[in-house]
């Protein structure tokens, strides 16, 4: 088993490498490098509401995600990787700006953390696993306006 908490990849892990990737649509919103890391019948589990299962599901994902807020960033805490699976644990993080999850934007800088478990084979995922904190997410959305973010991982 390998860890890493940093954007280090000096030994090459190709399978690290995969899953980091997975992860830049969310920065970018270019969600083309899904042809390259993604399997044509990856699974993702659970599904949000409405999402379709797939990497065309996921690519509407992203684009709802950079509408509500633009600056959306993901930042990894650990990347662990154990044979075909990588364990990441993030930290994601943005500006409300674009209706999101029934609520209208607020303007607030909001924190939310994730954990995901990817599966790779053939260098593509093909199963990926995950859970948000979104009670985190509504509380910091239906706070007071000044209300400060609270730390992600405190």
């Amino acid at each position: 088993m390998r860890t890493t908490n940093e954007h280090d990849n000096t030994d090459g892990t190709a399978t690290e490498d995969v899953v980091r990737a997975f992860y830049e649509p969310f920065r970018t919103g270019d969600t083309t490098v899904y042809d390259e890391v993604l399997a044509e019948d990856w699974t993702d589990l659970p599904l949000a509401p409405g999402q379709q299962q797939g990497p065309a599901g996921m690519a509407a994902q992203i684009a709802l995600f950079r509408h509500a807020m633009p600056d959306y960033a993901v930042e990894h805490q650990d990347v662990i990787v154990q044979g075909d699976k990588v364990a990441v644990r993030n930290t994601v993080s943005g500006t409300h700006q674009g209706a999101f999850m029934g609520h209208e934007p607020t303007g607030k800088r909001i924190e939310m953390r994730t954990m995901d478990v990817h599966q790779v084979r053939d260098g593509k995922i093909v199963t990926t696993w995950h859970l948000e904190d979104f009670a985190g997410l509504m509380s910091q959305l239906n706070a007071p306006a000044d209300a400060p973010t609270p730390a992600p991982w405190g």
